[in-house]
């Protein structure tokens, strides 16, 4: 561990000699210092001493320490991928602490000149410390800077991390959200800040997967990618953990300003970003502080057609299309404050991110099966909010013996916004209804019901160019569309983590051997509503029902141009529609006017809303040891132990389906993890390293998945329940893993990976009814027998200088993953793949970056995946297969100042789910291109 106050007396030495001595109370003689380029202090540097085993590597802020040294004299060695080696030869007497003269590092150039300052661009400088970083880690990882980060146009965290090998993203509306490892469910990841692993709350789903769309890019400073998990890292993450490292107190005055405008293709509007960044150190630099703040705003549109399948899973019921507009907000704070004792460091940190999405949506409803057409109007403002406290020491016991502790308290929140009021808060919708279409070209295939079928199914409706089946010279008519139903689909969650606390000891034995342990305690609470309200006008008593003909009508925001992509008319149809906020006004001016229509809700009273209304009481306690030894300057070896306790209880509801009524139940779920890992890395040459890893990991069911309650969902059809006798999934882990990283930017790895799991968890997939409604889609949590998953994982990245010294400001960036998998479910013959787990991941990024002007054009992919297992492969479904194109240029006008322009999915790649077949489409949105142009000023 770093004792920082002596490694950050050593910066304020600029003027000094290459180094000076001091006493100190250590026992050992031992050297401290930091090294830098000529833009900023470099981490994963390794600083060794020539002629013996000793070494270390360089923290995030660049500074270093080699304890238990005996007197004498001796020659550091620093070596950074891209930059020329530094020796350093010195004497140093019994117990003295010899604090260095910051070194300063200079770039590798063909002729191998030496200390000429050759600038490094802002791309290349991200590949350098992503490289250095990764080799000399003690564990199977990836680590990426915010240099690295920020030069993509990947604005929240879970994107900032989809180029990483074997690391995946899920989207929402066109950004990313989930983060997920070696293609597995995001669950099956963690996705931590600063080693914790945060509260989840999201709309739609009841999972432990933790939506990154709130937290922006710009409060990041590293991001580490474990594949392979350590003892002393939290060990629910079968796939690996994902640590964001929030920016600290810098060691120097730092003011850093970025502003940006920009636009989406398929919305009005102009978008922007602003960051700013502001840090220094006061009281003889004893005092850091750092201010991050940060905003973005766009407008955005998407273009969504979802088919709905019948009661024989084929079959399209419902022909739905989506035209959505809004607005999303972003905003991002982050405080943090640094105090060196003479021994140590106290610190605290306080974050905040949000994201309010602000939505108008107008759906089209053809309903094949009732011959009527809806026209739907929909409003809401989804809020997601973070908030997060860290306070944490680090105290020094000599040179050898640290204690570290943190406390911290997060709590995250999703609900709806003041739509149509504060007390009806909702995800709001008016339908309007028009009867008796006469829909043509359906089919009866035995259902009793007429259905549309795609031609993969012998119909007559390409998956691309679905009809919509209305009679020739069909058009809406708003005085014949009748006012149906007002619904308030009601949602709230709130998680804390009411206290976190951890305490880590590590002992460095001798040069070879350090001893950790540690203990973390979390305290976990959260509280989930729902509920699905539907309220009909009351013709009792207020008469006939008002018609969508009573409202001022205009055409929906992007009518001209919705669906362009495909080559089917359906805009030419549509209803003219009215403005949300007229219906708003409407029901609120009305209210007294409806009545809840409790057969057709979703609510406790009627067992429709059970599997969303809970609350979950969990701590977890976790104990760990783990020792790091180096055999030689070729062999190393980390090993260790982590136990964790969970406890988890769940109050919900249960309905009592013959006496039709709803019961109080409790559930509880608790269980001890016995978590080893042996981590073996072989040092072949300098270059070279061999990687081999054998661990156990684990991951909880998800919380609503313990709920014994059900929540029937009238949109979906479907109804989705719990079960509290699920038991955890386990996973024993093989990896291995080649590294060669070559001398000036880049590297070349190639890995093999397999993990043994067992209870996986599945959602099960069956046709039954619920109450009066049939054909309905029940989805439940299952533990599956076994499963395994293998893969390899390669990467390559380089500029092209060893092709021809005039191409060294050219690279190329390649990564692929490659897995297949394997799992039985109780009721199907077949081996099926686990839910949610990707076979193919691959990046390709082309770039030009001659510290000047940079460019670089960035391909991902992943590949399909199965959403939810049902009866037979027929009846799977699939989350389509995702290429995304994004572009970055940016060019330095002088030391300070540097503009850019950034642009995202050029291919207007869409999102796509589909049942069985690619040509049974469940749901197909596209996003169109959105950019930005910005200026970033350091000042």
């Amino acid at each position: 561990m770093i004792k920082r106050h002596a490694i950050a007396t050593a910066v304020l030495l600029c003027t000094s000699p290459l180094f000076i001595t001091c006493n100190a109370i250590a026992q050992n003689a031992t050297f401290v210092g930091t090294v830098k380029d000529n833009k900023t202090h470099l981490s994963g540097a390794l600083i060794s001493i020539v002629g013996t085993d000793k070494s270390t590597v360089t923290n995030y802020q660049g500074q270093f320490e080699l304890p238990k040294l005996d007197a004498g004299s001796y020659q550091l060695k620093v070596s950074y991928l891209g930059y020329q080696p530094y020796l350093i030869d010195i004497n140093i007497a019994e117990d003295e602490v010899k604090k260095l003269k910051p070194i300063t590092l200079f770039a590798v150039t063909n002729d191998n000149a030496i200390e000429e300052i050759i600038a490094v661009g802002h791309i290349q400088r991200g590949e350098m410390a992503a490289a250095n970083n990764q080799k000399n880690a003690k564990s199977i990882k990836n680590i990426i800077s915010a240099d690295g980060i920020g030069k993509l146009p990947d604005r929240n965290a879970a994107e900032a991390v989809q180029r990483i090998p074997g690391v995946s993203i899920e989207r929402d509306q066109g950004e990313g959200r989930f983060v997920a490892v070696r293609g597995l469910p995001a669950q099956w990841s963690s996705a931590s800040i600063n080693g914790d692993r945060l509260p989840t709350a999201e709309e739609e789903t009841t999972s432990r997967a933790t939506a990154f769309d709130f937290f922006p890019s710009e409060l990041i400073e590293f991001v580490e990618v474990s594949k392979a998990l350590t003892p002393d890292i939290e060990g629910d993450a079968i796939g690996g953990n994902v640590n964001f490292v929030t920016k600290k107190a810098p060691d120097d005055f730092v003011f850093n300003t970025n502003l940006a405008i920009g636009q989406n293709e398929l919305a009005d509007g102009t978008n922007y970003s602003a960051n700013v960044l502001y840090g220094d150190r006061l009281l003889d630099d004893k005092l850091g502080f750092l201010i991050n703040a940060t905003a973005w705003q766009r407008d955005w549109a998407t273009d969504n057609y979802e088919p709905r399948r019948g009661n024989d899973g084929l079959g399209i019921y419902r022909l739905e299309l989506r035209d959505y507009t809004g607005t999303r907000e972003t905003y991002g704070l982050n405080g943090a404050i640094e105090y060196r004792l003479e021994q140590g460091t106290l610190s605290a940190t306080a974050m905040y991110g949000t994201l309010i999405d602000d939505e108008t949506h107008y759906k089209h409803r053809m309903r094949f099966d009732k011959n009527r057409a809806e026209v739907q109007h929909i409003r809401n403002e989804l809020i997601t909010e973070m908030t997060g406290f860290e306070i944490a020491g680090e105290h020094y016991f000599g040179y050898d013996k640290t204690l570290s502790w943190k406390l911290s308290s997060y709590e995250n929140e999703f609900r709806y916004g003041d739509t149509p009021n504060t007390d009806d808060n909702s995800y709001f919708v008016v339908r309007f209804d028009q009867k008796d279409v006469g829909y043509q070209g359906l089919e009866d295939r035995g259902t009793g019901k007429n259905y549309a079928y795609n031609t993969v199914d012998n119909g007559s409706d390409p998956w691309n160019a679905i009809s919509n089946h209305l009679p020739n010279g069909f058009s809406f008519d708003p005085s014949k569309a009748k006012l149906s139903w007002v619904e308030l689909y009601k949602v709230f969650v709130n998680e804390k983590d009411k206290i976190v606390a951890s305490t880590d000891f590590e002992w460095q034995l001798d040069s070879d051997l350090i001893l950790k342990v540690g203990a973390k305690y979390r305290d976990k609470e959260r509280v989930a509503r729902f509920s699905d309200e539907f309220y009909a006008w009351d013709e009792a008593q207020y008469g006939v029902a008002p018609t969508l003909s009573d409202f001022s009508l205009s055409d929906q925001p992007g009518r001209n141009d919705y669906l362009n992509e495909l080559n089917v008319d359906y805009q030419s149809q549509f209803s003219q529609v009215a403005a949300t906020d007229d219906l708003a006004q409407f029901w609120n001016k009305n209210k007294e006017k409806f009545v809840l229509d409790k057969s057709e809700s979703a609510l406790i009273e009627n067992g429709g809303a059970l599997g969303r209304n809970f609350d979950v009481s969990e701590q977890h306690a976790s104990l760990y040891a783990m020792a790091t030894y180096t055999f030689n300057s070729q062999w190393e070896m980390l090993g260790g132990l982590r136990l964790t306790q969970t406890d988890t209880k769940v109050d919900g509801y249960l309905y009592l389906a013959d006496e039709d009524r709803v019961i109080p139940s409790s559930a509880s779920n608790d269980y001890l993890s016995v978590l080893p890992a042996l981590h073996l890395t072989y040092h072949f040459d300098e270059q070279t390293n061999y990687r081999l890893a054998l661990t156990r990991s684990f991951s909880r069911p998800d919380f609503g998945s313990l709920t014994p309650g059900a929540t029937y969902l009238e949109a979906e059809n479907e109804l989705v329940t719990g079960n509290p006798e699920l038991d955890p999934t386990y996973s024993n882990n093989l990896d291995f893993m080649a590294e060669y990283f070559f001398e000036r930017v880049g590297l070349i790895s190639a890995g093999v990976f397999y993990k043994d799991i067992s209870d996986p968890i599945f959602q099960s997939s069956s046709m039954g009814k619920f109450g009066n409604k049939s054909s309905v889609n029940i989805i439940r949590p299952e533990n599956g027998d076994s499963a395994w998953l293998a893969g390899v994982e390669m990467a390559f990245n380089r500029d092209l200088a060893f092709i021809n010294p005039a191409l060294e400001s050219v690279g190329v960036m390649v990564n692929a993953t490659f897995m297949d998998s394997q799992m039985s479910i109780p009721g199907r013959d077949d081996k099926v793949a686990i839910s949610r787990q990707a076979d193919n991941l691959y990046n390709f990024t082309l770039y030009y970056d001659d510290s000047f002007f940079a460019a670089r054009i960035a391909l991902n992919y992943k590949g399909e995946y199965i959403e939810e297992h049902g009866s037979n492969s027929q009846s799977d479904s699939y989350y389509g297969d995702n290429t995304s194109v994004d572009f970055t240029t940016s060019y330095q006008l002088n030391d300070n100042a540097l503009v850019y322009l950034e642009l995202n999915n050029l291919t207007n790649e869409p999102l796509k789910y589909y049942l069985g077949d690619e040509s049974r489409p469940l749901q197909v949105e596209y996003y169109g291109v959105r950019g930005m142009i910005g200026i970033n000023y350091q000042f």
